[in-house]
């Protein structure tokens, strides 16, 4: 029997108003409508937690009875599936989500957004997936810690239909508003005004608000876990940068050949990797200056045939 403590009395973790906005999605994709839900904060805030109970919500987890809810464990989304941590994982997972008829994909930016050129990477990606994912028919939670950080087009498009602004969380309980498209529109336009773009939140009534709870114990801990794995990774990626070793897309920027060029003059050479990670094979500087000597003598080579 699960903890009643995770549940208020309507059966819901979280307040009931919130059900009906998540109502509308799930009619706007039964349409063949293209929908999105945003959850938005900072960092600690509850996000990926609050995107759980949407998605749970959403995949038909809670059945009504009577005046309330009943969870149903084994409609529950499939964590492995249905979290995807950054944007390599987002395409592959929104397929899988399909395959497996879980209606709901929660996208955790878990470090996707360390850099500008990574942010522009990722709204291409959503641009071009957006444009055919609603043949899917599944609904994109997307968890965020400033939902700014997404190309202005999408909205243009009606793509996001409701943002969920977390604005505290404590030991009990997370607070958060509700607000419609049409309402982050406003919202991005006051930010140009103010100094602490947050405060536009403040300055904009939202179309409701309410709480959320934590997660039952087992599936918090299932959550860290696969969260966990995604930060160590990261970690890792940060820690091969930091070394200054590179990839084979990093070689081919610096040294102006294709990446299957580089790959091929580095298996001629038998030059040895420094490292792998995650799959990737990391260089360091050494192979650079030996790269740069074949480049150099091949560029030789051919002046010497022009001439």
């Amino acid at each position: 029997m699960e903890d009643q403590s995770f549940y208020y009395k309507s059966g819901l973790p979280f307040s009931t108003s919130l059900a009906l906005d998540l109502d509308d999605i799930s009619l706007r994709v039964n349409q063949n409508k293209a929908s999105m839900v945003i959850i938005d904060g900072q960092i600690g805030t509850g996000k990926t937690t609050l995107g759980v109970h949407c998605a749970d919500y959403l995949n038909g987890a809670y059945i009504r009875e009577g005046e309330g809810f009943r969870f149903d464990e084994s409609k529950s989304i499939d964590l492995e599936v249905g979290v995807a941590l950054g944007g390599s994982d987002f395409t592959k997972k929104l397929k899988l989500s399909f395959e497996k008829k879980q209606a709901v994909l929660i996208y955790d930016e878990a470090g996707d957004f360390n850099s500008r050129g990574a942010l522009s990477k990722f709204n291409g990606l959503l641009n071009r997936v957006f444009e055919t994912f609603r043949a899917f028919k599944v609904v994109v939670v997307m968890c965020l810690p400033f939902f700014p950080s997404l190309d202005g087009s999408l909205m243009v498009k009606g793509i996001p239909r409701i943002l969920i602004h977390i604005d505290n969380r404590n030991l009990k309980y997370g607070d958060y508003r509700v607000y419609s498209l049409w309402h982050m529109f406003y919202i991005l336009h006051k930010m140009k005004k103010l100094i602490v773009k947050t405060d536009s939140f403040r300055f904009t009534d939202p179309c409701s608000f309410g709480h959320f709870l934590d997660l039952p114990k087992a599936r918090a801990r299932k959550l860290d876990v696969i969260s966990t794995k995604n930060k160590l990774d990261v970690l890792g990626d940060v820690e091969v940068r930091i070394e200054g070793f590179y990839t084979y897309a990093d070689l081919s920027k610096r040294l102006g050949r294709s990446v299957s060029w580089i790959s091929k003059t580095i298996n001629i050479m038998k030059l040895p990797c420094k490292r792998i990670h995650r799959n990737k094979k990391y260089f360091d500087e050494n192979i650079l200056d030996l790269l740069s000597q074949e480049v150099e003598r091949i560029n030789v080579k051919q002046n010497l045939i022009a001439d």
